[in-house]
């Protein structure tokens, strides 16, 4: 009987465990295949995303431009489904003026989740967050890549995709 008290809390002990453990990023859909729904799914080029928590749930925070106006999706990191998109008027207001460049650029690139399919592919890492940025007059996404040798910041050229540098956090 003793033996039988001590096998209950020990599997009752694991199953309180198991419930306590936070979801793994094993449960997430990863943010290049997020990136690659809000894509098809708003026909717009994504210029920026990221892993936030909305309303209590983990979401994928996209920004993408279609024409010269900017789109904010939110996907739900387990399911993938589409949980709201907006265009923020008072954000496109502000950058029609001061960042025009940036959402005319945006606009042109090339699709970014086939970039991103590519680099995890070829790094055997996880895309944690991307950025797009003109450096130079030249468009670029900055990507933090997540690998076995640790977490590093890809530069990649946003009208071709090409790598152009890699850097790991020390």
């Amino acid at each position: 009987m003793m033996m039988f008290r001590r096998l209950l809390c020990v599997v009752a002990g694991a199953a309180l465990a198991v419930m306590a453990v936070p979801a793994t990023a094993q449960d997430l859909i990863g943010l290049t295949r997020a990136i690659g729904l809000a894509e098809r799914s708003l026909s717009a080029r994504a210029i920026e995303g990221e892993l936030e928590t909305s309303g209590g749930r983990l979401v994928y925070e996209i920004d993408l431009v279609r024409g010269q106006l900017l789109h904010r999706v939110r996907v739900d990191a387990r399911t993938g489904k589409l949980v709201s998109a907006v265009k923020p008027r008072a954000e496109n207001w502000l950058r029609g003026w001061f960042d025009k460049d940036r959402l005319r650029s945006g606009g042109k690139a090339t699709a970014l989740a086939d970039h991103l399919v590519e680099l995890e592919r070829h790094s055997r890492g996880e895309v944690k967050e991307v950025e797009f940025e003109i450096r130079k007059g030249r468009a670029v996404y900055e990507i933090e890549l997540a690998t076995a040798a640790g977490v590093g910041k890809v530069l990649l050229d946003a009208s071709t995709g090409r790598r152009i540098a890699l850097a790991y956090d020390d």
